[in-house]
């Protein structure tokens, strides 16, 4: 085949060429660059091909840190320098917003200063003895001794994990702010846990198959000051350097006179930090444990004005006498069920703040909520670096 440029990238970071007048996606190729490549799959409307030769290299290529980049299927920007990883976080959040005429003002995106080792857990499936991640696209492992974006903590048990002598399943390594591990077991296989093989590690819990072995199943996390206690399977974002920013998102957006909902509260983190300026916070969670750790952490920061409620919002929204004005949603990854997003259309509030962590979702949502609410801020937070994917804020009033 002729040499091809390619001409832009896709949302994914795959390098945009036409053949034969169709579009192809070309992993690790950057815009501008001149390359030799063969088609590996063929579809009606697209083809997938693969480098074979690079002619001219872009001037924003640079080599990748992590010798597993190429193969694994964690990161996908890792041959693009730092500043334009952001640019192109940015301008595929723009395109979008544009494509869906979605409205906004005052976009910025929200760079990390530490985008190596910045991963505060790490996921991994363990398959006949071999430790690592799925290779790109299927279900074949590579095996990792190290993860260039997990802390260097993480890594130190990575190395230690072959001792444990699982041949299936899978492991999670959580650490905090103190370097403290969690780690997490599910599998079939019998596990007996030795401290000695982890010597000069704090180990502070073992689980398996969600029962704890050694220590306890929590730890605590601290950001800007505030003391979170994570319980083993809670969530908690993986990026405690872009989370202190988005806390500072959050106090920025939040008046004094505000009375807050907040639904999917979780664990209680973001309404505990919008209750450091707001008048009253009404947190809604549906899962009890997550409930009972909100109301210890209200109590580890000393905040009297947040209200933590177990149940389903729409059943418990009309138990709360106070009229709420503003409301703060972080939803998981699938974003507004049909009867939130309804109940938040419904209550006519004057202030709304989106996190999401999945920009289609989100999207998807703004179509609705902007038919009432226009967008006065719009941050694009780089909480996983070298990655395509990103964390939004949205600030949203009536219009």
């Amino acid at each position: 085949m002729e040499d091809i440029k390619i001409e832009k990238l896709d949302n994914f970071g795959r390098g945009i060429c036409y053949f034969n007048n169709k579009i192809t996606f070309i992993k690790n190729a950057l815009p501008d660059e001149i390359i030799s490549y063969k088609i590996i799959k063929e579809n009606k409307k697209y083809n997938l091909a693969e480098v074979t030769e690079y002619k001219k290299y872009s001037e924003k290529r640079t080599k990748p840190f992590c010798p597993y980049y190429l193969k694994c299927g964690g990161c996908n920007l890792e041959h693009l320098d730092y500043k334009s990883t952001l640019e192109f976080k940015l301008n595929k959040v723009k395109q979008i917003l544009d494509k869906e005429k979605i409205i906004y003002d005052n976009i910025e995106i929200v760079s990390n200063e530490v985008p190596k080792n910045y991963r505060n857990k790490l996921s991994l499936k363990v398959k006949d003895y071999l430790i690592g991640f799925y290779e790109e696209g299927t279900h074949n492992i590579i095996e990792v001794k190290n993860c260039s974006i997990a802390y260097n903590s993480i890594n130190e048990v990575l190395k230690r994990i072959k001792y444990l002598n699982i041949k299936n399943g899978n492991v999670t390594i959580r650490s905090n702010y103190n370097d403290e591990i969690l780690l997490i077991i599910d599998t079939n296989d019998k596990i007996k846990f030795n401290i000695a093989l982890f010597s000069n590690l704090k180990i502070v819990g073992v689980i398996v198959n969600k029962k704890v072995i050694y220590g306890q199943n929590f730890f605590y996390e601290s950001i800007n000051g505030y003391l979170f206690k994570v319980s083993f399977d809670a969530f908690f974002q993986v990026n405690q350097f872009i989370t202190s920013k988005l806390f500072n998102i959050i106090e920025e957006n939040i008046d004094e006179s505000n009375t807050i909902l907040d639904l999917y509260s979780g664990v209680g983190t973001l309404g505990i930090v919008a209750s450091k300026k707001a008048k009253k916070v009404y947190s809604i969670e549906i899962v009890k444990n997550a409930v009972l750790d909100n109301i210890t952490n209200k109590k580890l920061n000393k905040k009297d004005n947040i209200y933590p409620i177990l149940g389903d919002a729409k059943k418990v929204i009309t138990k709360i006498k106070d009229k709420f004005d503003t409301i703060l949603i972080d939803p998981p990854r699938k974003g507004l069920d049909s009867l939130s997003k309804n109940l938040i259309l419904n209550n006519d509030v004057s202030k709304i703040i989106y996190i999401s962590c999945d920009l289609m979702t989100l999207v998807r949502d703004l179509k609705e909520l902007t038919k009432k609410y226009k967008i006065i801020k719009y941050y694009v937070l780089d909480m996983f670096s070298y990655t395509y994917h990103v964390e939004c804020v949205c600030v949203m009033t009536r219009r």
